[in-house]
């Protein structure tokens, strides 16, 4: 009897791991954006030393090159970009303009470079730095990523992304190490919107150009 029960309980892990298998491919599938896109955001920060939660909204634009732009327009402008090997930053109101290779992004930068990865679905990115695991019921769908020990970096937060039926909706949920929370709230922008916006553009007014 203990072989045979044994067996089946081995039977039983190996079933629900290619069950979860399964449900992480298409998951990640659903992620996946090949080409140009453009999408509009909500931004809800709750910070430790905050009274109220901070808030922002703008639009984020990526093309098929791996370029991404995520232009905030609301409270001010600021572009943050990721265009071949550099990043850049570019904030009018305050007038600090920055330009750096990626190699050098610190753990705020580095922010950008997770959120090419969700937005196109670059998942061999996120499986370097990160444990993934999905979920998936009935029209709801969700992918919780755990940083790896060792690999994401010491101050990586855990990130909890899910959606329904709607292929151009999505929720990001970071989790920071110190407790902080950013929430986004994406969905793909009308095409009149996106018509106003051009990655050549936001890319010169960033660098300066």
């Amino acid at each position: 009897m203990k072989p045979r029960l044994g067996a089946l309980l081995w039977l039983g892990m190996v079933t629900a791991v290619f069950a979860d298998d399964g449900k992480l491919s298409e998951v990640l599938a659903r992620l996946r954006q090949s080409g140009q896109a453009s999408f509009q955001y909500r931004e809800t920060r709750q910070l430790e030393l905050a009274s109220s939660p901070w808030q922002a909204q703008g639009v984020m634009l990526t093309d098929a090159a791996g370029t991404l732009v995520k232009l905030q327009l609301q409270p001010s402008r600021v572009i943050m970009a990721i265009s071949g090997d550099s990043l850049y930053y570019w904030d009018a109101a305050q007038n600090q303009r920055h330009s750096m290779p990626i190699s050098y992004a610190d753990d705020a930068a580095a922010q950008i470079l997770i959120f090419r990865s969700i937005l196109q679905g670059r998942t061999q990115e996120l499986q370097a730095g990160y444990d993934l695991a999905a979920d998936i019921q009935d029209r709801h769908w969700s992918l919780h990523m755990q940083p790896k020990s060792g690999q994401a970096g010491e101050n990586a937060p855990s990130i909890d992304i899910s959606g329904d039926a709607n292929p151009d909706k999505r929720q990001i949920l970071i989790r920071q190490a110190d407790g902080e929370t950013t929430e986004y709230r994406i969905e793909k922008a009308a095409e009149q919107q996106s018509a106003a916006y051009t990655i050549p553009q936001l890319l010169q007014e960033a660098g300066g150009e």
